[in-house]
């Protein structure tokens, strides 16, 4: 019986372990619930999204479909030259390497979730397997409605602040050192229009490359988390019910299916989880300190870093509040399955065997396989935020004494 049993595991569990080399050629439920994700992932130019039936009907049509990546692609090399070349022509260096610097690491993010995208798509295959496995239902429809609402409010927190740098004239400034460096006097007959261009296109496509990147990540990144805390909730609501041993070898390997998968994901994008993290957490620091510390700002700009914090806050609390839910939900799934064997006394050796081989694993979703990510984030985050502030603003008043 002990030989029996291990053989249909080992069989049923190629349905979540093994790695197909390519992935499904049509939508799953989970990928339909995930559409407007996907489709603005594929934007970007990470084509995760199943190709639809119409762009195989012509090579036009093709074309078409497959060109965001390379426009996008565009968009974020042509924005890290302009900013190169604006921190090279500007006095100014400091406000401008830090936004070159964030657009680097941003464009690096993107670099890795733009290459695990076949993975992707895999990842959202099997989640739909297991949730048929695990017989749930859940209601696509409403998930769907709420991934639509979140990108609609998003979308116009980035438009708003977009607007916002056009008719501000806080960019004033910059633009007149632009027009009296030595290199574009050099360079240009018309120094003043050359950078009115420049910074123009730097004023759309900033907010567009950075924020797209962000939100959208985020988006994807918090959902899947979601998502794996509802199918963990669905294993331990059986897990605590289960008296059938065929039940049992089946909730065992759905829990395996989640942990694999989840591993997976931990193992590839958690330098991009990271590098949202730390991106929101710098937004959020840049915008409470204008707030708290600059005394000299009108109404509209108050209003502006207001929105902006809020957009940061946003996308930190999505990221990590998911993923910590998702971990500890899956702490309380793997003590479930633990105990199993107390349950079946008849079968404890064969189960407790089966767990010791295969099934002890503790999964947890961390920032590049750094730091954990749980609920503490929260408070650790407060305090280094408070910290930094109060350290800036100090130094701040000593140079303005001197």
């Amino acid at each position: 019986m002990e030989y029996d049993t291990f053989s249909t595991l080992k069989a049923r569990e190629k349905l979540f372990v093994v790695i197909r080399k390519e992935p499904p050629p049509h939508r799953n439920s989970l990928q339909k619930s995930f559409s407007t994700i996907l489709f603005l992932l594929h934007i970007i130019g990470v084509d995760v999204a199943p190709d639809p039936d119409f762009v195989h009907r012509n090579k036009l049509y093709e074309r078409i479909w497959k060109s965001p990546k390379y426009i996008f692609s565009f968009f974020v090399f042509f924005i890290l030259y302009i900013q190169l070349n604006w921190l090279i022509v500007l006095r100014e260096k400091r406000k401008e390497a830090a936004l070159f610097f964030i657009l680097l690491i941003q464009s690096s993010a993107h670099v890795c979730v733009y290459r695990n995208r076949k993975q992707i798509r895999m990842w959202l295959e099997n989640l739909s397997k297991i949730a048929d496995v695990l017989q749930y239902k859940g209601n696509s429809g409403k998930l769907k409605i709420f991934i639509l609402l979140y990108f609609v409010v998003f979308s116009l927190l980035v438009v708003g602040l977009m607007g916002w740098h056009f008719y501000s004239g806080e960019n004033a400034g910059a633009l007149h050192q632009c027009a009296q460096s030595s290199i574009v006097l050099k360079m240009f007959n018309d120094p003043l229009r050359y950078c009115s261009v420049i910074q123009n296109i730097m004023l759309i496509l900033f907010p567009l490359v950075l924020g797209g990147v962000l939100v959208i990540f985020t988006a994807f990144y918090s959902f899947t988390c979601i998502y794996f805390y509802l199918l963990y909730s669905r294993l331990n609501s059986l897990l605590r019910h289960v008296n059938d041993l065929k039940e049992c070898h089946r909730l065992i390997l759905a829990y395996e299916g989640i942990v694999s998968i989840m591993t997976a994901l931990d193992d590839q994008i958690s330098y991009a989880a990271f590098i949202t993290v730390v991106s929101s957490l710098a937004g959020i620091f840049r915008a409470s300190f204008v707030l708290i510390f600059e005394t000299k700002i009108s109404s509209m700009t108050s209003i502006y870093y207001s929105s902006a914090g809020l957009l940061y806050l946003a996308v930190f609390l999505s990221a990590t509040l998911s993923a910590s839910a998702a971990t500890q939900e899956g702490g309380i799934a793997r003590d479930l399955v633990e105990s199993l064997p107390g349950k079946f006394p008849v079968h404890y050796k064969e189960l407790k065997v089966i767990l010791r081989k295969y099934y002890r694993r503790e999964v947890v979703l961390t920032l590049w396989k750094m730091y954990t990510i749980e609920r503490s984030i929260l408070l650790s985050a407060s305090g280094t935020l408070i910290t930094y502030g109060i350290l800036i603003a100090t130094l701040g008043n000593v140079q303005v004494d001197n």
